[in-house]
């Protein structure tokens, strides 16, 4: 399996054209609980060869476009600011509360992908103790694990565009089909197993990362290909050597198409994102509560919390943001 990861890699590597999105949220908290909302999303194309330059975003690429979606209800207002080398969106509502707040971050990976990006938030003004609780998570389901896992599960599922690229590969020769696919699916279902094993998708930190790196290098592994060469040697005993590797990378290469293409089609990140994932995106979330901040998990000044996080945050468990504060008498 040594040719599978390079060729995703490769398919997965961008060029030097990059997307940089920032994401900047307010939420001002009233002392009747009401709120107001804000947020801006600005998008801009650069050119990393030269020197960050921007560069046009055609309509039919742009991701804000593509891949998001905003509020299109009372009380939301949308200002969309499209130009030509980028793209400004600001949303904004005053709501009875926090809670309807809910659900006005959405984005996914590829247009129609399933599993969206998206925040939750939960708000509660308590008037035995006379203090306001914030609460808010972004989470992204279409993590490097989530990637992980749906590659390590539709690896033995393959075997039979394995055996049908074998047989194309080797033309005139006779391969035993139902013989190739028992030895591809036992090969495939051993590595799938090791990489569901450290893959779980409830938390992505350094050490999942490191295990999921480890994981990918034993996939990549030119033993995984020479195993799977000799065990199949033995089921194609009228093929030498040198023409049996030729057409068992072929066929590798063909399953690693399908296995992009259905990557790519879920909107799940691909494997040369897994080991060094890239943010373009930026969030920078401030809340003002009607009174002084007691308790928080970021630093805050009097009434003012902010939090700043990117792209790979959302993985895992996600981003939570929450502040207490106490009502002014």
């Amino acid at each position: 399996m040594s040719r599978l990861v390079p060729l995703l890699a490769l398919l997965a590597s961008v060029g030097c054209i990059e997307d940089h999105l920032t994401v900047d949220i307010t939420t001002r908290v009233l002392a009747d609980g009401s709120c107001q909302r804000r947020t801006e999303y600005r998008l801009e194309r650069v050119d990393t060869e030269k020197d960050g330059a921007r560069v046009p975003i055609k309509p039919e690429e742009d991701p804000l476009r593509l891949l998001h979606r905003f509020p299109a209800r009372e009380p939301w207002r949308v200002d969309d600011q499209p130009s030509a080398d980028a793209h400004v969106v600001v949303v904004e509502a005053q709501l009875p509360s926090p809670n309807d707040i809910d659900g006005d971050y959405w984005r996914v990976r590829q247009p129609g992908a399933p599993g969206a990006a998206h925040n939750r938030v939960s708000f509660a003004m308590r008037e035995d103790t006379g203090t306001y609780e914030y609460s808010e998570v972004f989470v992204d389901p279409a993590s490097p694990l989530a990637g992980m896992r749906r590659l390590a599960q539709a690896l033995p599922r393959e075997d039979g565009a394995f055996a049908d690229a074998l047989q194309r590969s080797l033309e005139k020769e006779r391969v035993s089909g139902g013989t190739v696919r028992r030895i591809y699916r036992d090969h495939a279902t051993a590595m799938a197993n090791e990489i569901l094993a450290v893959t779980s998708p409830k938390l992505f930190g350094p050490r999942q990362r490191q295990l999921m790196e480890e994981a990918l290098d034993r996939l990549g592994d030119k033993k995984q290909r020479e195993d799977l060469l000799a065990a199949l040697a033995p089921a194609l005993p009228g093929v030498d050597g040198v023409t049996l590797g030729k057409a068992l990378d072929s066929a590798l290469d063909a399953v690693s198409e399908r296995l992009v293409a259905q990557l790519k089609k879920d909107g799940l990140p691909l494997p040369g994102e897994f080991e060094e994932p890239v943010s373009t995106v930026r969030y920078r979330v401030t809340l003002v509560m009607p009174g002084p901040i007691v308790r928080a998990n970021t630093c805050a000044q009097g009434d003012t919390a902010t939090w700043e996080f990117d792209e790979s945050d959302l993985y895992g468990r996600g981003f939570e943001m929450w502040a207490r504060a106490a009502a002014v008498r």
